[in-house]
């Protein structure tokens, strides 16, 4: 996810999101919705047939048509579309089905009305079954507004079907007044559930951006802790671990350096140099992706990278190299500061053990040792748009890059020190 969905709120009150998202949320709504809408088959199917004790009694002369329908018919049809719940191929269509379910439950029950006698008790009274099929079809089967709305327009046509020209109730003034009153409780029964429906599938779409607003906060925090630290030291931090520090035997660190950063920001205002600098760490952040070592820091105008950490590999100082080579190009290539001023760096390079952990309160990560602050000295004592290297990386690159000796430097703090440039990648034969 890459936007908050906050300005989707007032969408969910229409029921109706942008197509990506509606059939995101479609599919989790159903998925979501599957035991309730399988419980809700079961238990309709259940009380269907159990309504057929009533029918020996209420229309003992129809009995065996009523039983049809019912027995043959209605709970059949229940019991399919619940065992269809299980196949995969199916489960994509639980909506329609289920409301599939629902208006022939209610048409069942028009279609009892319709072949039951005048005299027959449940002639007049079975079209209280009709509010029960509206009750499980707004409600309790999880069917979305649009269906459950369908499924009842369909049941309430064919009463009205059935009441008109098959019973013929309008051809009589207590024909007329019964219509009325059934119609009367009948659409009250609709007008509630219709209501009860759209604000229960409102209420699961505004849950639906809620959860996925919290996922998107939590990616952003997320994407900053990566920015800031390296990816597996966030993730131990969210496991809750509070001290995290490791010894690694063989790694590479490298320092780069912007030359005349000074003299730069005194030129520039602010806004270019802020915007220079963060073309250029977005560049190196791109590279270091691209080479699948680990940036450690950003300091200033400095940027540290290294590999060989955590996981130890092998060609640690093969990929830093090949990182601190791309780094020199693409800087060399770039167009920075609108292009009224040449952006030059210079780069250090060194390979050996070091420690790295998180320190501090503000749980900073960092990596130290001897080897990295020689790596530093490499850089701060090199030449600009040189690569500087120590013999310990020398040792590591020489058999497949091309590396010019410089001779023994005056290092601060180290003394004399062996020193190389490294030039590029030899041509593999």
């Amino acid at each position: 996810m890459t936007t908050s969905y906050a300005s989707l709120y007032p969408r969910a009150g229409k029921l109706r999101f942008p197509p990506e998202i509606e059939k995101q949320f479609l599919e989790e709504y159903r998925v979501g919705a599957r035991s309730t809408t399988r419980f809700a088959l079961a238990l309709g199917a259940a009380l269907y047939a159990l309504f057929g004790i009533l029918d020996i009694y209420a229309v003992p002369m129809s009995k065996e048509v009523v039983w049809s329908i019912r027995f043959g018919i209605v709970v059949p049809v229940f019991v399919l579309i619940f065992a269809s719940t299980y196949f995969k191929s199916f489960q994509a269509y639980i909506q329609p089905l289920a409301c599939a379910a629902a208006s022939i439950a209610g048409l069942g029950i028009v279609a009892m009305i319709a072949v039951t006698r005048e005299v027959e008790f449940g002639n007049r009274f079975y079209v209280t079954g009709l509010l029960l099929v509206s009750m499980w079809t707004y409600g309790l089967s999880r069917l979305l507004f649009r269906y459950a709305l369908i499924a009842n327009l369909i049941i309430a046509v064919g009463y009205e079907v059935n009441s008109i020209w098959v019973k013929g109730l309008l051809e009589t003034e207590t024909g007329t007044l019964i219509f009325i009153i059934y119609n009367f409780f009948f659409l009250g029964a609709n007008v509630l559930g219709a209501f009860t429906s759209f604000y229960l599938e409102r209420f699961s779409r505004r849950e639906f951006l809620q959860k996925y607003d919290i996922r998107f906060e939590r990616d952003q925090v997320d994407s900053l802790l990566h920015n800031v630290i390296p990816g597996w030291v966030a993730d131990k931090l969210k496991e809750g671990k509070k001290t995290i520090a490791e010894e690694i035997e063989s790694a590479s660190v490298l320092f780069v350096d912007i030359v005349n950063f000074t003299p730069i920001s005194a030129k520039f205002g602010p806004h270019e140099v802020v915007q220079m600098l963060d073309d250029v760490f977005s560049l190196f952040d791109e590279l270091v992706e691209k080479h699948k070592v680990e940036k450690i820091q950003v300091a200033g105008d400095g940027y540290m990278a290294a590999a060989g950490v955590p996981k130890p590999r092998p060609d640690h100082a093969h990929a830093l190299a090949r990182l601190a080579l791309d780094m020199l190009k693409r800087v060399h290539e770039g167009n920075f500061l609108n292009g009224k001023h040449p952006i030059e760096i210079r780069i250090g390079l060194n390979s050996g053990s070091l420690i790295a952990g998180v320190i501090g309160r503000r749980k900073v990560f960092a990596v130290w040792g001897d080897m990295v602050n020689t790596a530093s000295r490499m850089e701060s004592h090199g030449v600009k748009n040189r690569i500087q290297i120590t013999r310990a990386a020398y040792e590591l690159l020489k058999d497949d890059f091309e590396c010019e000796y410089v001779g023994e430097i005056q290092v601060k703090g180290k003394g004399q020190m062996e020193a190389w440039h490294l030039l590029g990648e030899k041509e593999k034969r």
